[in-house]
């Protein structure tokens, strides 16, 4: 395989039409471009320059092949140029999975002015309410709620959201305020269908088993479901943030919740090595500090 230092040895010699000025202006021993140029005549097999004691010129191949290798070394520069240039200005496709509620309620709104921002970004968006393989699914990052479980992949802590207990003004109105943990117990809850470990509300104490009446395998539903009045349930901060300020939702039961608990962390994660670390990073550095997870 050529070198890519004979290919600059080459050009240094055939433009200054000798290895001594070759030299000097590369800075270069003389030696060290005599080998090269016998490197690269043997590989290529042909005579590259004829040389006497007082004159060195350049063969016909040695003029044919120097067009050659020019041009390699300059899509070589305009590759590391390339490269550079996406360092520094951010160019390619970014593919980001989350939870429907968290691309719905936190994401959509910020991605406006980070297209502003990194024009030559590409988003992709897939949702998914459960956890999928990043290599399988073809994620670059993806925002998960709650502890991790894969290990191999590098995390990033965006912050906590809260899990709270809500209900609407018009179910309260109808059923009553439950104003302890057993009073649920003549409450309609709603819990999630396909993701069990969402139905533990992380309570402070001891309590009976909580039983749910409506289920659903999307916390969007679970919350459309709540606020028109079909029940209980226990949501992060960061999908119903909106409804508590509008008062279509309304916590009860605020101080029976431990806090923190094992739904409230929210953490990007993706593979370290990848080679779209500094996309990445670039896209978690602009959400970070915009994202509403708490009140």
């Amino acid at each position: 395989m050529i070198k890519t230092e004979d290919l600059l040895a080459f050009l240094a010699i055939a433009e200054s039409e000798s290895f001594s000025k070759a030299s000097v202006k590369e800075g270069v021993q003389i030696a060290t471009l005599s080998r090269a140029i016998s490197r690269l005549e043997k590989q290529l097999d042909t005579t590259l320059f004829n040389r006497t004691t007082r004159k060195l010129v350049i063969t016909e191949e040695g003029t044919a092949f120097k067009g050659y290798a020019q041009q390699a070394i300059n899509t070589i520069e305009q590759g590391r140029q390339h490269l550079r240039s996406h360092q520094t200005e951010p160019v390619g496709k970014l593919r980001i999975d989350a939870a429907f509620a968290f691309i719905s309620h936190q994401l959509v709104a910020l991605l406006p002015e980070f297209r502003k921002m990194y024009p030559k970004v590409e988003l992709e968006l897939t949702t998914n309410d459960r956890v999928v393989d990043l290599l399988d699914n073809k994620v670059d990052v993806a925002i998960r709620i709650g502890d991790l479980q894969d290990s191999t992949l590098h995390a990033r802590v965006l912050g906590q959201s809260p899990l709270m207990v809500v209900a609407s003004p018009d179910y309260l109105q109808a059923n009553g305020t439950p104003m302890n943990i057993k009073q649920l117990s003549t409450h309609t809850l709603l819990g999630f269908s396909q993701a069990s470990h969402l139905n533990n509300w992380h309570f402070k104490h001891a309590h009976n088993p909580l039983t749910f009446e409506l289920h659903a395998s999307s916390g969007e539903i679970i919350k459309q479901l709540c606020v028109n009045g079909m029940g209980v349930t226990a949501l992060s901060y960061y999908m119903i943030h909106k409804e508590l300020e509008a008062g279509t939702l309304i916590e009860i039961l605020p101080s029976a919740i431990q806090h923190p608990n094992r739904r409230e962390s929210i953490q990007a994660v993706y593979y370290k090595q990848s080679a779209l670390a500094s996309r990445i990073s670039l896209f978690l550095d602009f959400i970070q500090d915009k994202l509403i997870l708490a009140p």
